[in-house]
């Protein structure tokens, strides 16, 4: 039987269902360990902060861990990477059930940050496995995505009501053992057996290479740091690192933001459910638009809805309008994810499929980067003013902030085929 496995058929369909397991599972899971949170609090008998403090260190361990994830995949193999990483997030899980005190629990989730690494590296594999249905792929992906934030939080509740916390952490735990059998079902891209016998050379020869240059010479290759020379991909760098503050200052203090208004905490939670049918629209609809649309367009158009979306906010909130509101966040979050799916797209387009795993973990970082700094700063700007109106201005402004690198970038290109067009 020949082992030769071809881009966008047969086993390229098995990574996108690991992909859209692991994306299900990824933001999925960090809602749940927010509903977690008031009965943590009470628990460990400490105040909100810590306990979100210990969360948020999840998404900071990710941000460490993805260009080593990078590494492990061109040392050893993306699989043994993938299933390395989830299995210290099912110990994280399986240590939080059994927290005595905060610190063993900040200790303990933080293992769990390493599912960020293993999904990033799912999400490069699936990027190489497929050129012509790839707009499907990664929309079915971000459907996944869409449906675990939909669905996790509130089953988390019921099993914390049956199970209590200790269950529901253990729990969780074997809902990502799921993240070892994904790991598991990753394969090579196999398409050509002459071809498969000149990479074996060349990765030999590579090898020996790598043993006689110097540390500087091998974090290059391993972490691909050539990728910063690309204007284009480091304009997308930035763009998810804009996009990811936006995203995490609008989901931590939206609920705050609508009770302060004066909704009660389910009908301002309900509009983050809302967020979620938003995304899983984008899934469905990116391919579509995909057929006569090029992405940076989506890319131009998605932003400038994001920024009417943020910028319209306190406008909707001085009429204390939760129909409103729930359109906001709707149109939001759909936005949001035509975005991601297209900054995919493009990154694609840039990068080389031998780069494509440590690109998708770079954009990873810089999403993380800007998620953690959001929590920060969008609440800091509420202590100062007392009021989220500048905090969801200040959203709007960095949104369009995000565009202004890409726009340099296409730009340039402009100016470049003008002048060569003269000659």
């Amino acid at each position: 039987m020949s082992n030769v496995m071809a881009k966008d058929r047969g086993w390229a369909w098995i990574i996108t269902l690991t992909s859209f397991i692991s994306m299900g599972l990824g933001p999925g899971t960090m809602k749940s360990l927010g509903v977690m949170l008031p009965t943590l609090r009470q628990q460990f008998s400490t105040q909100t902060w810590v306990i979100g403090l210990s969360i948020s260190l999840t998404t900071a361990i990710g941000v460490v861990t993805c260009p080593f994830a990078g590494a492990l995949s061109k040392r050893l193999t993306p699989r043994h990477t993938v299933m390395t990483f989830s299995i210290l997030t099912v110990i994280g899980f399986i240590m939080a059930s059994l927290a005595t005190s905060v610190e063993f629990l900040m200790v303990a989730l933080l293992l769990t940050g390493f599912s960020v690494g293993a999904d990033a590296v799912i999400t490069g594999e699936e990027a190489i496995w497929f050129d012509k249905y790839y707009n499907i792929s990664i929309a079915i992906s971000q459907a996944g995505l869409s449906l675990g934030i939909m669905i996790m939080p509130p089953m988390t509740q019921l099993l914390q009501d049956i199970y209590g916390w200790r269950g529901t952490m253990l729990l969780l735990a074997g809902l990502n053992l799921h993240r070892i059998v994904c790991g598991a079902l990753l394969q090579p891209l196999q398409t050509d057996p002459v071809e498969l016998e000149d990479k074996d050379f060349f990765k030999r020869s590579r090898k020996r290479q790598l043993q006689e240059n110097s540390v500087i010479t091998n974090l290059v290759h391993y972490l691909d740091l050539s990728l910063f020379t690309d204007a284009e991909f480091i304009s997308m760098l930035v763009y998810r690192l804009c996009s990811g503050y936006c995203f995490t200052g609008w989901l931590i203090y939206l609920v705050p933001h609508t009770m302060e208004l004066g909704f009660q905490p389910y009908e301002s939670s309900f509009l983050a459910t809302i967020g979620g049918f938003g995304n899983l629209l984008a899934a469905i609809l990116y391919p579509i638009l995909k057929i006569c649309t090029p992405d940076k367009t989506i890319l131009y158009l998605a932003t400038f809805i994001i920024t009417f979306a943020l910028g319209l906010d306190p406008l909707v909130s001085s009429y204390h309008s939760y129909i409103g509101l729930a359109f906001l966040s709707c149109i939001y979050v759909l936005a949001t994810g035509m975005t991601w799916l297209s900054v995919y797209k493009i990154v694609k387009h840039v990068v080389e499929d031998d780069k494509m795993t440590n690109a998708m973990l770079w954009i990873n970082v810089a999403d993380g980067i800007g998620g953690i700094s959001s929590g920060f700063f969008s609440g800091w700007t509420f202590d100062v003013t007392g009021s989220y109106t500048l905090s969801f201005m200040l959203l709007s402004a960095i949104s369009l902030f995000a565009l202004c690198p890409q726009f340099i970038v296409d730009m340039r290109g402009v100016w470049k085929s003008r002048k060569y067009a003269s000659l």
